[in-house]
C-alpha cells in the first residue's frame, strides 16, 4: 500500500529535492533506472515521494524523445498490436500532399490496417501489400518490411519508401511505420531533343557539362555564336578553356553547387578572339539525373550595361570616400588613427585595392609609412617589406608628386615604366594608381597613394574630387599636430613618453565603458620597481632616469600598445589588459611579465643591471565599477604584496589562489607531456550477435606520480584553453597507432582503435596533414585507426568538415559520429557526410527500458542509419535488458560497462586480444549472446 501524499506545499519542494538527490547520488546522474530510483528513495527515507518522482522523470523523458522524433525528416506513425494509430510525429501532420498510404487525416485512434485494406484506385495494390507486410511484422513472422511505391498527387508523380519495424518490449506490442519521400531520386531528365530545341530558342549562351567527365554534353546556338565556333568544335573543348580558368577551380564550384550551396550570378571580363574584351554574366545550376550530375551554365553578354554602370560606380566610390573621410576628420583627433581610418575607408567604402599614406621628413626627404590598408593581407605584407628595404627612399612617381606638388597618375600600371613594382601590383589585381601630395602652407608634408583594380580609373572628375579630399586631409594633419603639441605637455610624462596619471585614468574610464557594452572583464595592473631608490642613491639621478626610460620601452614592447601604459608615480607604472576572457589571460600575462622583467638586462653606465617588480591587480567589474575604486583596489593589492613580500596579489584572495592554481596545473601538464605521464586506456566494442570484440575506443588518462590516475574532465578543458590539446592529440594518435601495430606484430587480435577528436583539432589548419603523417609510419596504420567526432562538432562548420572528412576517408581511415542524437543534424546533411558509423548517445540507451517511446526513438535511428548503409554502435550499455532490446532492433554493436570498463593496454591484451585455442571456451558475453 502506497503511503499518503504530504501537503501540496511540502510535496512540490520535496520532489525537487528528491530528483536532485536521485541525480546527485549516483555517478551516472541521469542514467538511473527506475529500479535504482526506488533504492535511493528507500535509502533517503522518503519513499512516499517515489511514485511522483517516477512520473516526473517519465514525463521529462517522453518530452525529450517526442522532440527528437518530431525533428526527424520522415513521416512516422506508431501502431498498436491491432493496427490502430497510437502516435504520429510532426512531419505526418505537415504532409504537403497525400495519397492512400499517407494522409494527415489518418489521426490517432484510426485503424491503419483498415485504411490500407479499403484503399481503392491508384495505389490500392501497394496499400494492400503494405497491410500484409504490417500484419507479418505484428505477428512476428517477419523482422522487417520494406516497399518502394509511386504516388500520383495533384497531377505530379511522386515516389516514397515505407519501412515497417516492430516495437518490442517483453512481447510484440506494435510497429513503427516510416514513410520517406524519394521523389527527387526518381525524376528523369527531359528528353534531349525537346530540351535542345528549347535551348536553341534562348538568346543566352547555354552550356551543359557532365560533372563526372568535365566535358560538354550540349551547347546551344547562342553559345556557338558567342565563341565563333561550331557545335562540334565546342563539344570537343573543355569548359576550363572557354572560361579561362583551371579545371580544379571549376570542380570546386561544381561540387559546391551539387552540395546545395547558393551560388550567385558572376560577372566576368573575358577576351574575345579579336583581342577586345567583353563582360559576361554567368549563372549556374546543378541538375541530377539517373546518369549523374549535369552542370547547366547560362552566359549573357552584358558589356554595354557594364560600361554605362562603370563610370557611375567610379564616381560613387569617390563620393563615398570623400564623405567618409570628411566625417572622420571632424570627429577624430589622433593623427595616426585618422590616417589609418582614412586608408580603411578608401579600401572598404571606395573599393580601392590599396591606400597608403606616407609622411615626408623635410630634412632627409625620406617618406615614412604612416598608414596602409589593403584588400589582400598578402599584398600588405609584401608592400611593407618593399618599403622597409627601400628605407624611406621615394619611388619615381612619389618623388615627382613631391617635387612638382601635383597629382601623378598611371592608368595602366601593367605597362607604365614609372611603376617600379608593376609586376607585384598586377599579381594582386592593381591596374591603375594615383599619388596625391599632401600640402600644408605650400609645403609637401606627405603623400596619399590610391591603387585601383580597374584600368583607366583616374580621370578628370575623379581627380578633382580626390584632390579636394587630400587638401582636407592635409589641413587635418596640420590642425592635429598643433593641438597635440599643446596636449602632450598636459597629458604625457616627459621622461618616458608614456601617459601620465591624468590621461591614464581617462583611458581607463573609456576602456571600462566599452567593456560594459560587450560584457568582458578588464584588468588593471600596478607595477612597482623594487629598490629603485638605491639606483638613484648609488648611481645618480641620470642613471635612474635612464632605467625608467628603458623599463618604459620594455613595457611598451610587452603590451604592444602604448595607450595601455602609463607612468603614474616615481617608480610606479600602470597597465590595462582591456580584454580578459578567462582567468588564464591574466595568469599568462603575469607569468611572462614577472619572468621577463627580472631576466632582462638593462644597461646603466655601460653595465648590465637587473631589476624586479611587485604587481597589484584589480579586475573590472568584480573589484570596482569606476576608475577611482578600481585604481584604489589595485593600489591596495600592491601595498599588501609589498608588505608581505609577494610577487603579485589580486585584490581578492580567491582570485590570487585561482590564478596560482591554474598556472601550477598548466606547468604540471607541460611536465606530464615531457615526461610521458599520459596513458591510453581502451574500452572494447562488441558485436551484439556474435559477442566478438570488433574494436576499442582510446580514452586518455593522466598518470600523475603523486596523485595516480586523473580523470580527463579535470585536465582536458585546460589543455584546450592553452592550446596544448593539439600536441596531446597528436601524441594520442601516435600512441593508438603504435599499440595497434604492436598487436599485429605480436599476433594478437588487432582490432581497430577509435580516437576522439576535439574541436580545436578538427578546426586546425593542418588537421588533415597531421592524420596523414600519423598513418604514414606503416601501410597498415590507416586500417587500424577510426576517428570519433561528436555530432554537434561536425554541424558547427558543416561545409569545411565535409571536405576535411572526405580527405581523411580517402586515406583509408574510418570515421564515426559520436553522441548521435544530441546535435539534431538533418538527414540531408547526414547523407552527405563521409562517415561509416553512428554511435547512439548513452542517454538514449538509458531511456530504452522505462517507456516504449524510448524504444521507438532508438529503433527509428537504427532504421535510418541502416538505410544510409551506416553501422550503428550503442554507447553506455549497462544492463542485459538494454542489450537484448538493441539486439532485437538489429543494432550492430555495443559499448559499455555491461561488457567492460576502459582498461590499460596490458590488461586489455591479456583479457581480450589473445587469440584463443580451438578448445578454449568462448567469452562470457559471447555465450550470453547465443542464448
Amino acid at each position: 500500500m502506497a503511503p499518503p501524499d504530504p501537503p501540496a506545499e511540502e510535496s512540490s519542494s520535496e520532489i525537487s529535492v528528491l530528483i536532485r538527490t536521485l541525480r546527485d547520488t549516483d555517478h551516472r546522474l541521469d542514467e538511473l533506472t527506475l529500479g535504482e530510483v526506488g533504492t535511493v528513495v528507500d535509502r533517503e527515507g522518503q519513499s512516499y515521494l517515489l511514485h511522483r518522482a517516477q512520473r516526473e522523470l517519465r514525463e521529462v523523458t517522453a518530452a525529450k524523445q517526442a522532440a527528437i522524433l518530431d525533428a526527424l525528416p520522415a513521416h512516422i506513425i506508431l501502431l498498436d498490436a491491432d493496427g490502430f494509430i497510437v502516435s504520429v510525429n510532426d512531419a505526418w501532420h505537415k504532409l504537403p500532399r497525400s495519397n492512400v498510404l499517407i494522409d494527415p487525416q489518418y489521426e490517432i485512434g484510426r485503424n491503419y490496417l483498415t485504411v490500407c485494406d479499403n484503399a481503392q484506385g491508384d495505389g490500392a495494390r501497394d496499400a494492400h501489400k503494405v497491410a500484409a507486410g504490417i500484419r507479418a511484422v505484428l505477428a512476428g513472422e517477419a523482422p522487417r518490411y520494406f516497399l518502394e511505391y509511386p504516388s500520383q498527387s495533384s497531377g505530379e508523380q511522386m515516389w516514397f519508401t515505407v519501412t515497417v519495424t516492430p516495437l518490442d518490449d517483453d512481447h510484440l506490442n506494435g510497429a513503427i511505420v516510416m514513410h520517406v519521400n524519394i521523389t527527387e531520386q526518381r525524376r528523369g531528365e527531359v528528353t534531349s531533343i525537346r530540351f535542345g530545341r528549347a535551348m536553341d530558342a534562348v538568346t543566352d549562351a547555354i552550356y551543359l557539362v557532365d560533372r563526372a567527365t568535365m566535358r560538354y554534353v550540349h551547347v546551344n546556338d547562342a553559345a556557338c555564336s558567342m565563341q565563333n565556333k561550331t557545335r562540334d568544335e565546342l563539344l570537343a573543348t573543355g569548359p576550363e578553356v572557354i572560361l579561362g580558368v583551371s579545371i580544379e577551380e571549376l570542380e570546386v564550384i561544381y561540387d559546391a553547387l551539387i552540395a546545395g550551396a547558393a551560388v550567385k550570378p558572376v560577372e566576368l571580363l573575358r577576351s574575345r578572339p579579336d583581342g577586345s574584351t567583353v563582360w559576361i554574366e554567368v549563372r549556374r545550376q546543378a541538375q541530377h539525373s539517373g546518369h549523374g550530375w549535369t552542370i547547366i551554365t547560362l552566359v549573357r553578354d552584358v558589356t554595354e550595361r557594364k560600361v554605362a554602370e562603370q563610370r557611375i560606380a567610379y564616381l560613387n566610390r569617390v563620393y563615398a570616400v570623400l564623405s567618409g573621410i570628411n566625417t572622420l576628420i571632424v570627429r577624430e583627433h589622433d593623427r595616426d588613427e585618422m590616417l589609418k581610418e582614412a586608408c580603411r575607408i578608401a579600401v572598404e567604402a571606395g573599393g580601392f585595392r590599396m591606400a597608403l599614406v606616407g609622411l615626408l621628413d623635410r630634412g632627409t626627404r625620406r617618406v615614412a609609412t604612416a598608414a596602409i590598408a589593403c584588400t589582400d593581407p598578402k599584398l600588405k605584407i609584401i608592400v611593407k617589406d618593399i618599403l622597409a628595404k627601400a628605407q624611406g627612399a621615394p619611388t619615381p612617381m612619389t618623388a615627382q608628386a613631391i617635387d612638382e606638388k601635383r597629382v601623378v597618375v598611371s592608368n595602366d600600371s601593367r605597362s607604365d615604366p614609372r611603376v617600379v613594382f608593376g609586376g607585384t601590383h598586377v599579381a594582386f589585381g592593381v591596374r591603375s594608381m594615383a599619388i596625391f601630395p599632401l600640402i600644408v602652407a605650400d609645403e609637401v608634408v606627405g603623400v596619399l597613394s590610391l591603387y585601383a583594380g580597374e584600368s583607366e580609373f583616374f580621370h578628370a572628375e575623379e581627380l578633382k574630387l580626390l584632390t579636394e579630399l587630400t587638401n582636407d586631409v592635409a589641413f587635418a594633419i596640420d590642425h592635429i599636430e598643433k593641438r597635440e603639441r599643446l596636449d602632450y605637455i598636459a597629458y604625457y610624462d616627459v621622461l618616458t613618453g608614456l601617459a601620465n596619471r591624468t590621461l591614464f585614468l581617462e583611458r581607463l574610464a573609456q576602456s571600462m565603458r566599452s567593456k560594459k557594452v560587450v560584457g568582458h572583464k578588464l584588468a588593471l595592473l600596478l607595477i612597482d620597481l623594487q629598490r629603485f631608490r638605491n639606483v638613484n642613491d648609488s648611481l645618480g639621478r641620470s642613471a635612474g632616469d635612464a632605467l625608467l626610460r628603458q623599463v618604459a620601452q620594455w613595457l611598451m614592447a610587452k603590451a604592444g600598445d602604448a595607450n595601455l601604459l602609463a607612468r603614474v608615480g616615481v617608480d610606479l607604472f600602470a597597465v590595462i589588459l582591456p580584454h580578459v576572457v578567462v582567468d588564464g589571460d591574466v595568469a599568462h600575462y603575469l607569468e611572462n611579465m614577472i619572468g621577463g622583467l627580472s631576466e632582462h638586462p638593462f644597461l646603466l653606465n655601460g653595465t648590465p643591471f637587473r631589476i624586479a617588480a611587485t604587481f597589484g591587480i584589480a579586475l573590472f567589474p568584480d573589484d570596482g565599477t569606476d576608475t577611482d575604486s578600481l585604481y584604489a583596489h589595485a593600489d591596495a593589492a600592491l601595498f599588501k604584496a609589498k608588505a608581505g613580500g609577494d610577487r603579485y596579489l589580486f585584490y581578492t584572495q580567491k582570485m590570487t589562489e585561482a590564478v596560482a592554481g591554474k598556472l601550477t596545473l598548466e606547468n604540471q601538464l607541460h611536465q606530464a607531456l615531457e615526461k610521458e605521464q599520459f596513458v591510453l586506456h581502451y574500452q572494447p566494442k562488441v558485436h551484439l550477435v556474435t559477442g566478438m570484440i570488433t574494436g576499442v575506443e582510446a580514452l586518455i588518462r593522466w598518470n600523475d606520480p603523486q596523485k595516480g590516475l586523473i580523470a580527463p574532465a579535470l585536465f582536458i578543458p585546460l589543455l584546450e584553453e592553452t592550446g596544448m590539446i593539439h600536441e596531446v592529440g597528436r601524441w594520442a594518435l601516435r600512441k593508438a597507432i603504435e599499440d595497434y601495430l604492436r598487436w599485429r606484430a605480436l599476433g594478437l587480435a588487432a582490432v581497430p582503435v577509435a580516437v576522439n577528436v576535439s574541436a580545436l583539432q578538427l578546426h586546425g589548419r593542418n588537421f588533415v596533414q597531421e592524420i596523414e603523417r600519423a598513418i604514414s609510419v606503416d601501410p597498415f596504420a590507416a586500417t587500424g585507426l577510426e576517428l570519433e567526432i561528436t555530432e554537434s562538432l561536425i554541424m558547427a562548420d558543416i561545409a569545411h568538415n565535409i571536405d576535411s572528412l572526405r580527405a581523411i576517408r580517402a586515406m583509408g581511415v574510418t570515421i564515426a559520429i559520436d553522441d548521435f542524437g544530441t546535435g539534431f543534424s538533418s538527414l540531408n546533411y547526414l547523407a552527405k557526410l563521409p562517415v561509416h558509423t553512428l554511435k547512439i548517445d548513452r542517454s538514449f540507451v538509458t531511456d530504452l527500458t522505462p517507456q516504449p517511446q524510448g524504444q521507438l526513438l532508438v529503433s527509428t535511428i537504427i532504421s535510418l542509419a541502416h538505410s544510409l548503409k551506416l553501422k550503428v554502435v550503442a554507447e553506455g550499455v549497462e544492463t542485459e535488458q538494454q542489450s537484448r532490446l538493441l539486439r532485437l532492433m538489429l543494432c550492430d554493436e555495443m559499448q559499455g560497462y555491461l561488457f567492460s570498463k576502459p582498461l590499460p593496454r596490458e590488461i586489455l591484451e591479456k583479457r581480450f586480444l589473445e587469440v584463443p585455442t580451438a578448445s578454449a571456451p568462448p567469452s562470457r558475453f559471447a555465450k550470453r549472446a547465443k542464448q
